[in-house]
């Protein structure tokens, strides 16, 4: 069998990508996917929207795996290029009272959930292998419940690994990442957000980001010191 590795890149994706948040093992007693145990060496590798955990044997040899969506807009779109209605696979929406009070809202089905001593992730996903097309009935809801780790360190790579990213979060993404630019950013803000309060208050941490970032990234010229 080939290395995970071969499988990750199969879904263009690898461990030395910028939007990587976690590469670590987890112990097979700290991890239930659907309320099964997997035998042998579970590595989660998480990325801003997605994350996968695959079963390993020697030689980071792939032996079995999933992925699992974060982004709701993937999840839609997902289902709806495969035909699949979300209440057939009893993937649940969990923003019904937005969308009540909002009509224009289209439906949340990725859930997280932090426990005293376990994250729970709910969505969509599959298992993965060295190919490029699933079929339909491959798209199952998961139940991820990933006990947390006593190493703070580890504990918040996990947590960015298996979570939607919030709003600020998003933010540092882009920057990170490069995906847009500050003028892009901007215009997203103001576009998509409502003018008022909420606006100003995401405005502000933006513009904060970004000024901690340039004092982070750009020396001191000489003329400019005090």
């Amino acid at each position: 069998m080939a290395s995970y590795h071969r499988v990750l890149k199969v879904f263009d994706r690898s461990v030395n990508d910028k939007s990587l948040e976690c590469d670590y093992d987890i112990h097979p007693w700290e991890i239930l996917i659907n309320g099964e145990r997997w035998a042998g060496k579970v590595r989660l590798v998480g990325f801003v929207d997605v994350f996968f955990l695959i079963c390993y044997s020697a030689e980071a040899r792939f032996e079995k795996g999933i992925i699992i969506y974060k982004d709701d807009e993937v999840i839609r779109d997902t289902l709806d290029r495969a035909n699949v209605s979300a209440s057939d696979i009893n993937l649940d929406v969990v923003n019904q009272k937005e969308m009540k009070a909002d009509k224009t809202l289209p439906p949340k089905y990725f859930s997280f959930d932090s426990q005293p001593l376990d994250y729970l992730i709910t969505s969509l996903g599959h298992e993965i292998g060295l190919t490029t097309e699933y079929p339909r009935s491959s798209l199952i809801k998961y139940e991820i419940k990933v006990l947390k780790s006593k190493n703070a360190v580890t504990k918040k790579r996990v947590r960015r690994a298996v979570t939607q990213h919030s709003l600020t979060d998003l933010m540092h993404d882009a920057i990170r990442l490069g995906m847009l630019s500050h003028a892009e950013m901007t215009a997203q803000l103001l576009g998509n957000f409502y003018v008022g309060s909420a606006t100003d208050d995401a405005m502000g941490k933006y513009f904060d980001i970004i000024g901690s970032a340039r004092q982070k990234n750009n020396m001191q010229l000489s003329n400019e010191q005090s």
